[in-house]
């Protein structure tokens, strides 16, 4: 939260007090679904690793974990396809700070 609230701040620089409700609303929901993508981002690699358990008695669960997950994964990403993701390196996206500089870059 303390970083979400220090990039408002620096986004808006001396001006954030004639920053209108809404500015602000829909600056924090791009914030906010910058961080969902990239908690999404990670998730192949989980999927990957729960459905590849060396042990074959807790493989079943870990395979129904992994496709419960895609599943609510799939719900997220197709409520999300009309977001536009910043134009990061695929080994950039898991880390919250790339996106957060990405999106000081691209703001006002």
């Amino acid at each position: 939260m303390y970083r979400v609230t220090q990039t408002i701040l620096v986004s808006f620089h001396a001006s954030i007090a004639q920053v209108s409700q809404e500015e602000m609303f829909v600056q924090l929901s791009s914030m906010i679904s910058h961080i969902l993508a990239a908690c999404l981002t990670n998730l192949p690699r989980v999927i990957a690793i729960k459905c590849h358990m060396s042990v074959i008695e807790k493989m079943e669960e870990s395979v129904q974990a992994a496709a419960q997950l895609h599943g609510e994964t799939m719900q997220i990403i197709n409520s999300l396809q009309d977001r536009q993701l910043p134009s990061l390196n695929p080994d950039e996206l898991p880390f919250i700070d790339k996106w957060r500089y990405c999106f000081l870059r691209t703001s006002p």
